[in-house]
């Protein structure tokens, strides 16, 4: 007898598409767009860019044989009206070109021409006007196409796409408690010894809606604020930080509790934003959150644990995605804080078997301790817990 799988156990196995993959690439396909090569050669420059490398080089190597075969029928052509390519020559003048009696003679001197290694066997003559009107347009094309391929090798190499390959983000976010505030947070950290200058981070959650009037929104947009562990916006990442998102009454996750984060069908899009320090171009990079990455009552564990014989920090990556469960309330922030409307108080203690995850709430303003009510949530988990619950993408 099979048994029906629980929320998470479904969850685990339900594979969910991503719009920003864990490589920090859009899985969005635009479909539908009438006219859009003709957009895009508008903007020819940024549409090479954007191209991948092997279909940039094909285009430029097949640009330069093209032109040199080109330009090679034009002087084949020339050389063939003028009567240097007959066996016997039928006129004293000299020819357009010397020791071009051939097409492919003529093709070499057209790759000698664009590339203006310098003449040597084969040369143009002041014989044919044609033909040294052909030599100056081969020199102007020659001289457009190394240029544009030496611009874009450079606007290639200087995009900061691979500096985004050091950054890391956590696998999981956590929701923790402090100070009677609930909190998001994601750990970042920077592999590489140049940081980045400026750094900061926002949030966007998307998620599907239904409004009062009961009308489906496919997408809604909710924007996120988050900071640094000192609460300021601009990171310091010489070693790994954490991003912090203070869940408020202006935060989507204000009404979300443990169960129904369960539930919840969402996405959380993290943006970085920075300029990098060697290069001084602009970097950003992104990652995405289901609500099957999100650890309810979990804390991050601490890296940094001592300095080594150079008096150097030691950071520990092996601990980049490890937690350990804390006690939490399992409602939503907005229950709690009307819980604290009401008179009731939170107690992290356990007084029967020391537990840390232990937490209860209670009445404290009642006249009489037998009309004292006491609401418990235990945190039972105890093992620490760190691959996320979606399936591998």
């Amino acid at each position: 007898m099979t048994s029906t799988p629980t929320t998470e156990e479904f969850r685990i196995l339900k594979h969910q598409p991503r719009l920003v993959s864990k490589n920090s690439m859009y899985n969005i396909k635009h479909v539908g767009t009438q006219g859009k090569g003709k957009y895009l050669m508008h903007d020819f420059f940024t549409t090479m860019v954007d191209t991948k490398w092997r279909w940039n080089v094909l285009i430029f190597v097949s640009g330069f044989v093209i032109t040199w075969l080109l330009f090679a029928l034009f002087y084949w052509l020339v050389s063939k009206l003028h009567g240097d390519l007959n066996d016997v020559k039928t006129t004293s003048l000299r020819p357009c070109f010397e020791n071009v009696n051939s097409f492919t003679a003529a093709y070499l001197f057209s790759i000698e021409t664009q590339t203006t290694i310098g003449y040597g066997f084969r040369y143009v003559t002041e014989e044919c006007p044609y033909a040294v009107v052909g030599v100056i347009l081969q020199n102007i094309v020659g001289a457009g196409l190394q240029a544009a391929l030496a611009g874009l090798v450079v606007a290639k190499v200087r995009r900061s796409k691979k500096r985004s390959n050091t950054l890391m983000f956590s696998s999981v976010v956590c929701i923790v408690e402090e100070d009677g505030v609930y909190k998001l947070v994601i750990r970042i950290g920077d592999m590489r010894r140049s940081h980045i200058i400026g750094a900061r981070v926002r949030g966007h959650l998307f998620r599907t809606m239904r409004s009062r009037d009961s009308r489906n929104h496919p997408v809604m947009c909710f924007p996120l604020e988050f900071n640094g562990e000192d609460g300021s916006p601009w990171l310091f990442m010489a070693w790994p930080t954490q991003l912090v998102h203070t869940i408020n009454d202006k935060s989507p996750f204000w009404k979300i509790s443990r169960d129904d984060l369960e539930r919840e069908d969402f996405e959380l899009v993290v943006i970085l934003d920075g300029i990098v320090s060697t290069t001084s171009t602009i970097l950003q990079t992104q990652t995405s959150y289901m609500a099957c990455d999100i650890l309810w009552g979990h804390r991050f564990n601490t890296m940094a644990s001592r300095y080594n014989s150079n008096d150097s920090l030691v950071v520990d990556y092996s601990s980049f995605n490890r937690t350990h469960p804390v006690a939490i309330p399992e409602c939503s922030a907005y229950q709690v804080s009307v819980f604290r409307k009401l008179g009731y108080s939170i107690i992290h203690r356990d007084p029967e078997n020391n537990n840390p995850s232990y937490f209860e709430i209670r009445k404290t303003k009642e006249e009489s301790p037998s009309q004292s009510r006491i609401l418990h949530y235990r945190h039972n988990k105890t093992v620490v817990s760190t691959p996320s619950r979606c399936a591998n993408l």
